[in-house]
């Protein structure tokens, strides 16, 4: 029988017994093959279940084929472990429930694919939280914490997932189903499987002391440890806990809970070497801290790529310091915290450790601080070119008294090489993460990749470390459990292996007969990074392969409770929606590997809003938006383009004559044919046209003595709100500006939306000729559309090139957004009545533009602002007007701004600068939201 009939044979079969998802085409098999290891390898096939009996049936059908399983949470495993050749189940869409919470008892049962955040956020109603706490914990798995054993920044205080397991429901290789508990040694003897357990925990008792590392931070290899002869009683769990899939699939868990912290606080500590910032650690943990966390200088320079987190990091650094370390307290009470920070910076003080001391009681801020450490894993991957800051040798760990003498040593290791790296996370439990910048689309840098882990291995066992501290073994580490752990205790562990999994169905090749670790990468010697010909410039990162290789798979855009990247996967919960995915697709494709591209991308791509949210919050900037314009540029260039897309992108040019026969060109974009061929929703009233445009109104006009400002008439004020334009030039000249209008041509936004990039890089020529002139005079070019600011700020310089591109960026200098510039203004302002509700656009919060929007909006007298932190609408320019895109666009605004508009008082006021997101407002809600000038215009007195 050939392998296409095999694979045919279990596709038919998994689909005729699982009730949920089975994938096996081209573009999941691509998404599932990387996670955020160095790895990939493509799996036969996807399933992603519903119900625990999906699971099992689809064990059944496996073991039947003899293919391998590997579970998968978020994918965000830096070792390899969430990545295998054969089936891959994803529990996070719907293996996610909170069964049972016990708050008086202190525990909780839940399925495998919950997110920490969101389990955390059910439990803090009850004052409790799950303890490990992860940097990925908006994203990360409990099935995939207890698969790793994972641990996080307080575990210095908390211990690791081990630790708060009480029971596990398992499903074996045999189809059997058990209640894993803590039992008596004898009860646990009489399953073969665990007899065999506890016989090479009592036969191999002491090679168990002399080999298991008496750290905290120890998650290599199997537990065996957990089940010496000491023990009256095991907790038959804990072999599963750290086992990394290769043993059974968890079907459920029941975790201990401790209360959440009354009081914390936090102290930022700079240092001028990072030696001296390790060497402090054994100090700082007498006053005992419930964190210790370190980043070096790589990392906190790495926040440039993000601005968001470079300004968080401005604001508690001080000088150019080569380490911080961040150290957290908890009270009882908020009083005790002063004291406890005060007697901390004395005793550094007096041994002359660090030079100089922030302090943070308010929690806002200690949020803010926290962020830029949780983003340090995605930091340390920011770097433009093809030598990366990787993640290989980054989980080692060794006891905090020795770390800083084993850092001395791993850094020499690490420039004997020629190459540097980047430090940081936990230095309270000796776990730091160092990522040598290597460079593995070269056989070189595949052979320095080797050699520093075999050195870096060799280094920590002479410190009596452990090769793994947090991340698992997976593919990266698995090839060193013999040296670690001796020959007698990993031929245990293979006796472990065959006696849980004979067959070899669960997750092979980790742990125990692990490939080299040189097989299998992603790139690895010999990848050949394509160099195409792109619109936008790409030159920083080398092309548009290296911006879109920044993706390293962290996985920051699964998140679900806040921000805004990535919306479709809020509401979708699908890689497919993932900027991650979305990377991958266009990466696979453009290296050729992955059939049928074309397609496999059109889909991948088919629900980005191009929100540009990932700009912004993503860790490493990855702008998905540009990637989908480009795309669509070079995919219409061989079919051609569509009718909608030429339609849509073209506006600008329809509303020329839109404005001559408004009341046609209404009647003609309501018809229901018109609408078929754009492929508009039914539901969905495009914008009105408006004979009376804003241009029109301010014909004859002249200036006014004042500053002298410039405000760009956009399509979409010009056409359809007129009103914001006149409310816009009221405002600022009642606040002493005299106030220009241009209208050059359109800011090119609709056109870079729809991949039309010819079109709009011809118009950005056009619109920085006619630009340049307010610019050099060095007068403000204001917006009050902020799609357009972003795209003349952001877009245009990026378009262009040589000369033009040198204008560009002189006229991106001198844009403003409207909010901007009226903070800054003497306003003679009333007071408004209600509640001012704040609805950001995407565009202003990728460029760091909303808290400008709410500081205007606080200057109104007595003004009650709500920022309501909803993300994205839903509408993203056209993309709610489509037909294929109606029921998700109504989906990610019923989220949250639904919600929030429908639960508003009768004096409460919404406020959206975005044009698309007040259609969509009113679209769902039959209200209408404001734009800040028109609010302004109302309580401007006099």
């Amino acid at each position: 029988m050939s392998l296409v009939q095999i694979g045919n044979d279990l596709e038919g079969e998994l689909r005729a017994v699982v009730r949920g998802e089975v994938r096996f085409d081209t573009l999941s098999r691509a998404l599932y093959s990387t996670d955020a290891s160095v790895y990939q390898i493509q799996p036969r096939g996807v399933v992603i279940p519903k119900t625990r009996e999906d699971v099992i049936q689809a064990l059944a059908v496996c073991r039947r084929h003899k293919c391998p399983i590997t579970m998968r949470g978020a994918g965000t495993s830096q070792a390899g472990q969430a990545i295998g050749e054969g089936i891959q189940i994803d529990c996070s869409k719907y293996l996610n429930r909170l069964v049972e919470v016990n708050p008086e008892q202190h525990w909780v049962r839940v399925e495998p694919g919950i997110v920490l955040d969101e389990l955390n956020a059910h439990l803090a109603h009850f004052g409790m939280r799950f303890a490990p706490d992860i940097s990925t914990a908006s994203r990360a798995t409990i099935g995939g914490m207890m698969a790793n054993n994972s641990a996080g920044a307080r575990s210095v205080l908390y211990g690791k997932t081990i630790d708060h397991v009480l029971e596990q429901t398992v499903l074996l290789a045999d189809g059997s189903i058990v209640e894993l508990r803590e039992v008596p040694r004898a009860v646990a003897a009489k399953d073969p499987r665990f007899q065999t357990v506890l016989r090479l925990a009592e036969t191999h008792a002491a090679e168990i002391d002399k080999r298991y590392p008496k750290i905290v931070r120890r998650v290599a290899g199997y537990n065996l440890d957990e089940f010496i002869p000491s023990r009256d009683s095991v907790n038959l769990a804990k072999i599963m806990v750290g086992s990394e899939g290769t043993l059974g699939i968890v079907l459920e868990a029941k975790l201990r809970l401790v209360p959440l912290p009354k009081a914390k606080a936090v102290m930022v500590i700079m240092f001028a070497d990072l030696l001296e910032a390790l060497g402090a650690t054994p100090v700082i943990l007498t006053h005992k801290p419930s964190a210790v966390e370190i980043m070096d200088k790589s990392i906190l320079d790495f926040t440039a790529q993000n601005a968001n987190l470079d300004k968080i990091k401005h604001s508690f650094q001080k000088g150019d310091p080569a380490a911080t370390l961040c150290v957290e307290f908890y009270a009882d009470m908020a009083a005790d915290l002063p004291p406890r920070l005060a007697a901390l910076e004395a005793d550094l003080r007096v041994r002359g450790l660090g030079y100089h001391y922030h302090l943070e009681t308010d929690l806002a801020a200690q949020a803010k601080i926290w962020s830029v450490r949780e983003a340090a894993l995605g930091l340390a991957t920011a770097m433009k070119t093809d030598a990366k800051s990787f993640s290989f040798v980054e989980d080692t760990a060794v006891a905090p008294e020795k770390l800083a003498r084993y850092i001395d040593r791993f850094m020499r290791i690490v420039r004997e090489h020629g190459t540097t790296a980047a430090v940081y996370a936990h230095a309270s439990v000796g776990c730091l993460h160092v990522r040598p910048v290597v460079n593995l689309k070269t056989a070189a840098g595949v052979r320095m990749f080797e050699a520093i882990a075999s050195e870096v291995a060799d280094l920590v066992l002479e410190f009596g470390g452990t090769i793994s501290g947090e991340h698992g073994d997976g593919l990266v580490r698995g090839p060193f459990m013999e040296r670690m752990f001796g020959t007698l205790l990993y031929n245990a562990f293979r006796e472990i292996k065959q006696a849980f999994d004979p067959e070899g169905i669960f997750n092979p090749g980790k742990i125990v007969d692990s490939p080299p670790m040189t097989e299998n990468l992603r790139f690895g010697a010999g990848y050949q990074t394509p160099k195409p010909y792109t619109w936008f410039d790409y030159s920083e990162y080398g092309g548009m392969s290296g911006a879109l290789e920044m993706c390293s798979g962290v996985g920051a855009c699964r998140k679900k409770l806040a921000g805004t990247m990535c919306p479709s996967y809020m509401v979708a919960k699908d890689e497919t929606a993932t900027t991650r995915g979305r990377a991958n697709a266009l990466r696979l494709a453009m290296t050729g590997q992955m059939d049928d591209s074309d397609r496999a991308v059109l889909e991948a791509l088919d629900l980005c809003l191009e929100c540009r949210a990932c700009k912004a919050e993503c860790p490493t900037g990855v702008d998905m938006a540009r990637f989908k314009s480009e795309f669509l540029a070079d995919y219409y260039s061989r079919a051609g383009v569509p009718v909608e897309a030429r339609a849509l992108g073209g506006i600008a040019h329809a509303a020329k004559w839109a404005a001559r026969f408004p009341g046609i060109a209404n009647a003609v974009s309501s018809n229901r044919l018109v609408k078929h061929l754009l492929h508009i929703h039914p539901k969905r009233q495009l914008p009105q046209w408006r004979g009376d445009t804003f241009e029109k109104q301010m014909a004859g006009r002249s200036r006014p003595a004042g500053k002298p400002v410039t405000i760009f008439n956009d399509t979409f004020t010009n056409h359809y709100d007129p009103e914001i334009g006149v409310a816009a030039v009221d405002v600022l000249e009642r606040g002493g500006c005299g106030v220009n209008v241009i209208r050059p041509s359109c800011c090119g936004r609709p056109a870079i939306s729809k991949g039309l990039l010819r079109q709009a890089r011809a118009g950005a020529a056009k619109l920085v000729a006619g630009l340049m002139p307010i610019a050099e005079r060095g007068e403000p070019i204001v917006f009050l559309e902020p799609s357009c600011l972003s795209a003349v700020k952001e877009d245009v310089p990026s378009l262009l090139r040589g000369g033009d591109k040198a204008q560009a960026e002189q006229v991106a200098r001198a844009c403003i957004g409207f909010e901007e510039l009226a903070s800054t203004l003497d306003l003679p302002l009333r007071p408004a009545n209600g509640k001012i509700l704040l609805h950001a656009h995407c565009h202003q919060k990728s460029m760091g533009l909303q808290a400008k929007a709410a500081a205007l909006l606080r200057r109104i007298p007595g003004a009650n602002i709500i920022d309501l932190d909803a993300g994205c609408c839903g509408m993203a320019g056209s993309f709610g007007y489509s037909k294929d895109h109606y029921d998700v666009s109504v989906a990610i605004a019923n989220r949250r701004l639904v919600p929030a508009v429908e639960s508003m008082l009768t004096d409460d006021v919404l406020v959206a600068a975005g044009t698309s997101c007040r259609h969509q407002v009113y679209d769902l809600t039959q209200k209408h939201a404001l734009h800040p000038a028109i609010l302004l215009q109302k309580l401007v007195a006099g």
